[in-house]
């Protein structure tokens, strides 16, 4: 009885294949990373938004106290017919700008 040589099989990846799924991973790794960032400062540009509207409806306030000076807040007050009128202008830290009025009438 003869016997005959068996052959054996690798198991494994090849160094190709190896190599092509390292690129894809990385390809696929460095979009998710640029999502990451654009949603971050999207989230960070919609925050400064709301911010600065905050604060100027804050500041349009008779005696408001002023924000932190990151903040720059310009407020001028004028009188007509008995009423004030307040008008702020605010830009925040990352430039944004805003500006609010808002008139105050004694009760009769």
């Amino acid at each position: 009885m003869s016997v005959t040589p068996v052959k054996s099989l690798q198991h494994g990846f090849s160094i190709i294949e190896v190599l092509c799924a390292m690129v894809l991973f990385s390809v696929v790794m460095l979009a998710l990373l640029g999502y990451h960032r654009a949603l971050q400062q999207g989230f960070q540009s919609q925050w400064q938004t709301r911010m600065l509207w905050r604060l100027a409806l804050e500041m349009s306030e008779p005696d408001a106290p002023l924000p932190t000076r990151a903040w720059k807040v310009s407020q001028q007050q004028t009188s007509a017919a008995g009423c004030v009128s307040i008008t702020v202008t605010i830009t925040s830290p990352g430039g944004r700008n805003g500006q609010l009025s808002r008139w105050y009438c004694p009760q009769k």
